[in-house]
């Protein structure tokens, strides 16, 4: 399957809420209200993104994986780290300078193509554009009984903390992976994208 990475524009936005959609209710039936995810649809989610890319795209860029047709099969999107209420940038903080740890706020791939290395392009891609802008660090939050976030254990992150958070009335624990050195990462999977 031939992937390529792109910066998401406005015509992607359709795209990216169908991979969205999909993966949430694939994903997190049975670890979050169904209401949650029935109540989803593509188009309030093509508003959602369009709107992420037109206002946020600076700050919090998104990814995109195409597939050999340019449909979006994929996203991440990443960015300066929430630290204010998130205590895992607590162990990069010391360890970091300038612009402080990095984060990757989402990534999703499309229930039909997943387990084709299409997270680790999409990772890559994120840590990539995150040491670009001067960020040495990185963290992303994940589901606690969600099974994928053994994926970021397999690509090397660490458990470094966790937390409660409520979500559609239900309490839910969220872990946090940590990679304390992106520079590191760059020489083991270099990424490049367009």
């Amino acid at each position: 399957m031939s992937i390529a990475l792109h910066r998401a524009t406005l015509g992607h936005a359709r795209g990216l809420a169908r991979v969205y959609v999909d993966a949430w209710r694939t994903t997190y039936a049975g670890l979050l209200p169904p209401r949650a995810l029935t109540g989803m649809s593509y188009d309030k989610q093509t508003s959602e993104w369009a709107y992420q890319i037109r206002h946020k795209g600076l700050h919090c860029p998104i990814l995109v994986a195409l597939d050999a047709r340019g449909a979006v099969v994929g996203l991440t999107s990443f960015g300066r780290a929430r630290i204010e209420d998130r205590p895992a940038a607590a162990p990069f903080l010391k360890a970091t300078g300038g612009l402080g740890p990095g984060e990757v706020f989402t990534l999703y791939v499309h229930p039909d193509s997943q387990d084709q290395g299409i997270g680790r392009m999409l990772l890559d891609g994120a840590f990539a554009a995150l040491r670009e802008r001067g960020m040495g660090q990185a963290f992303v939050w994940v589901l606690h009984d969600n099974p994928a976030r053994y994926f970021y254990e397999r690509l090397g992150g660490s458990y470094v903390a966790d937390r409660d958070e409520e979500l559609w009335g239900v309490r839910v624990r969220q872990a946090a992976y940590g990679w304390p050195d992106l520079a590191a990462e760059a020489l083991v999977r270099p990424q490049r994208f367009g």
